[in-house]
């Protein structure tokens, strides 16, 4: 007897060893199935993913090789212009417009639950301020703006931009006993304001107020408070012509045949900078109808009407100035649209020339320019900017009373733009939109690229 019940204890502990082996075994080889189907699972994700960049990776050769022009904000007729890449590795292709922003498309390209894209940038799409410039920048008398709405913060304000300049920004309103007798207004003028308008209003920080005749000025520590946020000074890395054309500034020539491909205008105004107002006139009293306007100008651009009819009322316009001064005096109001003024082949210093700018024995400074106004405006140049270098940088030279209702673009390193008058500076986004419609390739934004992979087996 004790040896059966001995047997059968033993048969028991042999029993529940073999049974703690199985069910180990089980664990084991349960714990094995699901790390291989996990592997699995992450190579199958990698594999979608690697067709659907195959995908996009085609679509952006092609837009770098080819261009894409999405003028018509047609996002069926983007796609068809990348076709070869659609299906390319089974990937399917998709493009729409960013909510709001009309420059900014979305190209993403999808293989199963994998998605992976790019945003693209196209004309038009670049830094949104009343007044960029690559130079420096001097702003004196009464001025008044309405600056671009930035982001807006929890408190309901905003974060506005009013100047972005690649150098110095001065703001220097007159002092009590200068007239203004070529601007309408008077002594209350003399000051640099911000306002939106329409019941918005920039946060405190972002809202440059210069009052009582005092200087602003970004070199000046002492009164380097007097500029808030909402003006941008020595921003580095300035690509102006790549974010308003969509392409290189040295690929200029192209945007340019671009640029008369789409209806533009191009004059050449070497020796005779007044024929620049009179051919906006004339391309504005034609372009009835149009959504915009588009007037390029190899040369000087002198806009003082001299005896010129006034600018008629019509769609927004975008003014190139390529390789030449830009002279005003007079009263302009309003000018709807963008004015683009840039140097392609041209130093800074070299704007001097387009002025009279000469030079006597004795080194005095003379102005020679057979055109009067232009003359005058080169005398009131050598008589406010002191140093004869920064007098030859000086690209555009303002006097008198303008009304802007879009943004002023001077793509000019190293120059020196002066405003001396009323300016009424109000950045207008339809407008600066409307006048860029119809040009640029779009281009990939750096640093836009997104991987949207969910959990594996999701």
């Amino acid at each position: 007897m004790r040896k059966t019940q001995t047997g059968i204890a033993t048969l028991v502990v042999v029993a529940s060893i073999a049974l703690i082996a199985l069910v180990m075994v089980f664990g084991v080889s349960q714990r094995a199935i699901n790390d291989i189907q996990q592997a699995q699972a992450r190579i199958i994700t990698q594999e979608y993913l690697s067709r659907a960049w195959a995908g996009l990776d085609c679509a952006v050769a092609k837009i770098y090789q080819e261009g894409l022009d999405l003028s018509s904000g047609d996002a069926a007729k983007g796609l068809a212009q990348l076709a070869d890449c659609q299906g390319v590795a089974g990937s399917r292709l998709e493009l729409a417009p960013w909510p709001n922003n009309p420059s900014l498309w979305r190209l993403s390209s999808h293989s199963h639950q994998q998605e992976v894209g790019v945003t693209l940038q196209g004309a038009g799409g670049g830094r949104a301020a009343a007044f960029v410039t690559s130079g420096s920048a001097l702003f004196y008398g009464g001025n008044e703006w309405r600056p671009a709405k930035g982001k807006k913060r929890a408190d309901g304000r905003y974060e506005c931009q009013s100047i972005i300049a690649g150098g110095d920004v001065r703001i220097s309103p007159r002092k009590p006993d200068e007239g203004m007798s070529e601007s309408k207004g008077d002594k209350s003028q003399n000051r640099f304001t911000v306002q939106l308008g329409g019941g918005d209003e920039c946060a405190p920080e972002y809202k440059t107020e210069v009052l009582d005749y005092k200087v602003a000025d970004s070199r000046d520590d002492e009164t380097k408070k007097l500029l808030k946020k909402d003006v941008q000074t020595n921003v580095k890395d300035m690509d102006l012509f790549q974010d308003f054309f969509g392409v290189p500034r040295s690929q200029w020539q192209l945007a340019k045949q671009q640029f008369e491909e789409k209806g533009g205008t191009i004059v050449e105004t070497h020796g005779d900078a007044s024929k620049c107002y009179k051919t906006i006139v004339d391309a504005m009293e034609q372009g009835h109808g149009q959504p915009s306007i588009k007037v390029w100008v190899d040369g000087p651009c002198d806009l003082s009407r001299g005896g010129e009819k006034s600018l008629p009322s019509g769609p927004p316009i975008l003014l190139v100035v390529q390789d030449g001064i830009m002279a005003f005096r007079g009263t302009i109001d309003p000018f709807n649209g963008v004015v683009y003024q840039f140097n392609p082949t041209m130093n800074a210093n070299k704007f001097a020339e387009q002025w009279g700018m000469g030079s006597s024995q004795g080194g005095e400074v003379l102005c020679t320019h057979s055109n009067a106004s232009i003359s005058e405006l080169c005398q009131h140049i050598t008589t406010n900017v002191r140093e004869p270098e920064q007098a030859s940088r000086v690209p555009f030279w303002f006097h008198g009373s303008f009304k802007t209702n879009g943004a002023f673009i001077i793509d000019v390193p190293g120059g020196n733009t002066v405003i001396n008058g009323a300016l009424v500076a109000n950045y207008d986004d339809d407008n600066k939109h409307a006048s860029f419609q119809g040009l640029g390739q779009l281009r990939p934004l750096p640093n836009s690229y997104y991987d949207l992979t969910p959990p594996s087996g999701g």
